[in-house]
């Protein structure tokens, strides 16, 4: 289901709810034949979505089924007929051509095999009795070949029945829109004089729209704080302080030794100019 199917959904729900509610103030739309008929409608789309969403999680857990039936096919039943096969091929020829799968062979591939095991092991059956199978080691086998064709069979009905589920559910969210439409038409009707029900209902047909994002910044405001950034650097560099040339003098000015030994009236040094 996607997200727009599941906003229409959640509109149809709460459609249902306020027919429910508010029967007694609309009792011409409660026995309103297009009632029955979207409650029905409501009642499949459910079932639908239900089917749409549970048969892929069925069909994965059917899948882990399938693995675990194979591996006990060739752990509890295979094995044990190849290996005394092979013991017994050098006395009956017909033994040799039975061994294990390798590599990764495929499901169906797996079954055939596993079928023609069965079919040669049936005409040797008292032979690999005496060699220690059970006496319905065949019949077992077949029976572990059967479990997994089921499994798969199951599984292939519970991707159909996904496939069925998504066409059903396009169908049935139009059939619900329409009546939902027929059945405005006699609320409008019948509670023409009701202003709160009528903006109460007007509010839960409603579908909600997707939210949209905020836009983005205009560029003008961009370009105001540009400029009022570029004007505060320049403010910034014509400081003195950020100004390494003015905090020392570009030459030092020469210093008279004789006039600052002449003494003053005072007694004191008589200061340079």
């Amino acid at each position: 289901m996607t997200k727009g199917q599941a906003r229409r959904l959640n509109a149809f729900y709460g459609v249902d709810v306020f027919l429910e509610l508010h029967a007694a103030r609309l009792p011409g739309v409660a026995t309103n034949p297009a009632r029955q008929r979207f409650s029905r409608a409501l009642a499949e789309l459910i079932y639908y979505t239900g089917t749409q969403e549970g048969a892929p999680l069925m069909a994965q857990g059917l899948t882990a089924a399938k693995r675990a039936q194979v591996k006990a096919l060739k752990r509890d039943h295979l094995r044990h007929i190849v290996r005394i096969a092979k013991l017994e091929a050098e006395q009956i020829p017909d033994l040799a051509m039975l061994k294990m799968l390798r590599g990764r062979p495929g499901i169906h591939t797996i079954l055939n095999h596993a079928t023609g095991i069965a079919v040669i092991a049936d005409e040797h059956r008292d032979m690999f009795i005496t060699a220690g199978c059970k006496p319905g080691f065949v019949d077992d086998l077949r029976a572990a070949i059967d479990e997994i064709i089921e499994t798969l069979t199951t599984r292939t009905q519970r991707n159909g029945d996904r496939t069925g589920a998504t066409k059903g559910l396009k169908s049935l969210f139009a059939r619900c829109t329409k009546l939902v439409g027929i059945l405005d038409s006699f609320i409008q009707s019948e509670a023409h004089d009701d202003v709160e029900l009528l903006a109460a209902w007007a509010s839960v047909k409603h579908v909600r729209r997707r939210p949209t994002r905020r836009t983005a910044v205009q560029p003008e405001i961009t370009s105001e704080i540009a400029a009022v950034a570029d004007a505060d650097t320049t403010a910034r560099e014509r400081e003195p302080i950020r100004d390494p040339e003015r905090l020392l003098p570009t030459t030092i000015p020469k210093v008279d030794v004789a006039a600052l030994a002449r003494p003053t009236l005072g007694g004191n040094l008589v200061a340079p100019n």
